[in-house]
């Protein structure tokens, strides 16, 4: 006796021959949560929280501090990407992108309104001339000074401070004796400055002397500060604006940030997110695709090898090369979650940690299978409840495909946006839904798709009743023998029903519904089901 009993459902694995699956595995599992052993339909999109009008590649959810779902909805165009400030005491929120133009700033108040992340220092030097000597000059020590400033914008609450101006041609005094500063620049167009701050060299070392607003110092300064007055050590000596085409911002910790521009990856200094010395820039030997994160390491993902760049601080960084030699295809399919990076590769879906990296997908997909069902090159994806999401487009079909990384299983999902959009402090993926924003799986019980493997029998044999086990009904049961349909049912209760007299060696049966279904069992006589 022979019978067919499926008690659990599983995701598809394009790889495997339909004969060679295991008895739970899908030669298709679309609309499909197999997550928990039992087939159940996924949801739809929930009701829409907001509206954004523009076709966006990027969106984002500035005020992340609300639960409100409703507000603070930002979109781009492009390929953007957004990081908080690690800005102590910060009250407005600064938040920095890039991929719009040149890196850019918002705060609370002034989303509409960006300024640019950094802010460039003067070009040139000042004009020192000393002034009278006092009528004891005979009698004190000479002083040689070397003088500098500083562009200072404060907006809000914060105070921007760019890298210093050249320095000025030194000039010899004796205390008392006043030094004349002429030649402040105004700050390029494009760059607010509201001050200025001036410092002069002691022993080599630049020290606070003064601060003066940019229209006042625009019409020059006397220094006349007793150098027992100087203040604090300049904190801006190599600090510079990241590029103008940085790109792939985000967030480290230790208050770093990082992005990347041709080979080259740079970090700011910590919690100083618009300063970017150029002497923690980092070279690799491949073109960067995108930037990944993993608690103290930087993922680099290129068009060649994969790196790790790992360090406390960007001053002791250190390059090293990961053990996957896979490219990145797609910079909006990394994501980093769970302590890893992932991205799609030309050969699968990539996970790369520091103890060891692979390819998930491989024992899913063959290449072949991946670059033509899947298109990696149009993936972008995002992470929700444990599970990676991603959006493709093969040019036939659209729609996505998620990976649950608690039970390893993959299935596809109609579903298709141009852009998404995860948010922690709600603890929800939403998707933009022609300009609508809607939760992601709060919606109602889709229509679900899920074929079985082909049962093998080892002779031709007729199966004449089946059964299926669901929460509720209808149920639509395909049979196939022989790879043709031969009988399609619609069940509308848990007795067991009867097939048509066909003998076949090769059965599968295909189910549709919107119900969750806990097994199907298909027999050549009623005592086999009972027994099932």
């Amino acid at each position: 006796m022979a019978n067919i009993s499926v008690k659990g459902f599983n995701g598809i694995s394009p790889k495997t021959p339909p004969r060679q699956l295991q008895e739970t595995q899908a030669q298709v599992a679309e609309n499909c949560d197999v997550f928990r052993g039992t087939l159940r339909p996924m949801k739809g999109l929930g009701t829409s929280v907001a509206t954004v009008s523009g076709a966006y590649q990027t969106i984002y959810k500035f005020g992340q501090d609300s639960t409100d779902e409703g507000a603070g909805w930002l979109g781009w165009a492009g390929d953007v990407d957004v990081a908080r400030g690690q800005i102590a005491g910060d009250t407005e929120e600064w938040t920095y992108y890039t991929g719009d133009g040149a890196p850019k700033a918002i705060r609370a108040g002034s989303t509409s309104s960006p300024i640019p992340m950094g802010m460039p220092g003067p070009t040139t030097e000042l004009i020192a001339t000393a002034g009278t000597e006092p009528d004891n000059a005979d009698e004190l020590a000479q002083e040689t000074r070397v003088y500098t400033y500083t562009y200072i914008n404060k907006v809000g609450a914060r105070e921007i401070e760019s890298a210093p101006a050249p320095a000025a041609l030194s000039v010899d005094v004796v205390p008392g004796q006043p030094v004349s500063l002429a030649g402040f620049a105004t700050p390029p167009s494009g760059q607010t400055a509201t001050h200025v701050r001036v410092y002069r060299s002691t022993a080599g070392t630049y020290l606070f002397t003064t601060e003066l607003t940019l229209a006042s110092a625009l019409s020059g300064f006397d220094d006349t500060v007793d150098p027992e007055l100087l203040a604090e050590e300049i904190p801006s000596l190599y600090w510079l604006a990241p590029p103008d085409g940085l790109s792939g911002l985000v967030n480290l910790p230790n208050g770093v940030m990082a992005g990347f521009e041709g080979r080259d990856i740079f970090f700011c200094e910590p919690y100083v997110p618009h300063a970017w010395p150029d002497l923690y820039r980092q070279s690799i030997d491949h073109p960067v695709v995108g930037l990944g994160v993993m608690d103290t390491t930087l993922a680099v993902l290129t068009k060649g090898t994969p790196y790790f760049i790992q360090g406390s601080h960007p001053d002791s960084m250190v390059v090293i090369k990961t053990d996957m030699e896979q490219a990145c295809v797609s910079k909006r399919s990394i994501v980093s979650f769970n302590n890893a990076v992932f991205y799609a590769s030309p050969d699968g879906l990539v996970m790369l940690t520091p103890g060891g990296s692979q390819n998930i997908t491989l024992g899913l997909f063959t290449r072949d299978q991946w670059q033509e069902q899947i298109n990696p090159e149009s993936i972008y994806g995002y992470h929700h409840d444990n599970k990676y999401i991603g959006f493709y487009d093969n040019g036939e079909d659209t729609g996505s495909f998620i990976f649950d990384f608690d039970v390893k299983q993959f299935s596809l999902h109609d579903v298709h946006t141009p852009v998404a959009y995860q948010s922690l402090r709600n603890d929800k993926l939403y998707v933009s839904d022609s300009g609508s924003i809607k939760p992601w799986g709060e919606g109602a019980d889709l229509s679900y798709g899920w074929t079985s493997k082909v049962f093998t029998m080892p002779r031709p044999l007729g199966m004449s009743c089946a059964q299926v086990e669901a929460e509720s009904y209808p149920v639509i049961i395909d049979f196939y023998a022989d790879g043709t349909l031969v009988h399609s049912h619609t069940v509308q209760n848990r007795f067991p029903f009867r097939l048509p007299p066909i003998t076949a060696r090769d059965w599968e049966f295909a189910l549709s519904a919107t119900t969750e279904i806990f097994s199907v069992a298909i027999g050549q006589s009623m005592e086999e089901l009972a027994n099932a």
